[in-house]
């Protein structure tokens, strides 16, 4: 009995766990990431311009905080994609074709969202010539230039994909949540610090 329980110790496949720089990369963006839509929704749908001198003044503040906050998502991006494209994830152990399928398509929906919302932001913030800061320490460039007729498209788009990004978001984390407690495999654990 004793030597098949050693037999199975000696033959279990090692937990599935990320390197800390990606289990870094994938935290630091998602509280940046749902920091600035709270500030955004804030800014954009709970404050006014014209109501009082103090809510203009709040809608300013606000705004700029998003923009502050949800640029630094442009710089962590690239530097994800950088990391991802020269170390290859662990793969998770016993999964059908399909769910590593579905996996991949949702991971490729997540990226491009990431990409869309602060370049749509950007985009958006440069039409009205407004400044692009970055964490509060510098400004970025306008992209394409003041366009107020651009303005309102560009303002549906960057809504319609931080809307997207968030139920793609929330679906991730609710996918997370299933594989740790229906299927108990090791999807969840293994974004997690690891335990000495």
């Amino acid at each position: 009995m004793a030597s098949t329980t050693h037999t199975d110790h000696l033959t279990r496949p090692e937990a599935r766990n990320f390197s800390s720089t990606a289990k870094v990369l994938h935290w630091l963006m998602a509280v940046i990431i749902l920091v600035a839509w709270v500030v955004g929704y804030y800014s954009g749908s709970m404050l006014h311009y014209g109501v009082s001198d103090g809510e203009t003044a709040q809608k300013i503040w606000a705004i700029n905080l998003h923009k502050s906050i949800a640029t630094t998502t442009l710089f962590l991006i690239v530097g994800r994609i950088i990391w991802r494209a020269y170390h290859r994830p662990p793969e998770a152990a016993d999964t059908p074709a399909i769910m590593k399928t579905a996996t991949h398509i949702g991971h490729s929906i997540l990226y491009a969202l990431m990409v869309a919302v602060p370049l749509s932001g950007w985009w958006n913030s440069s039409s009205g010539g407004h400044d692009i800061p970055v964490a509060g320490l510098f400004t970025i460039p306008q992209l394409g230039g003041k366009n107020p007729e651009l303005t309102p498209y560009l303002v549906t788009a960057h809504w319609f994909f931080a809307w997207a990004l968030l139920i793609v978001v929330a679906g991730h984390a609710a996918f997370a949540v299933k594989h740790h407690l229906i299927d108990k495999d090791d999807t969840m654990t293994s974004m997690l610090p690891k335990k000495h």
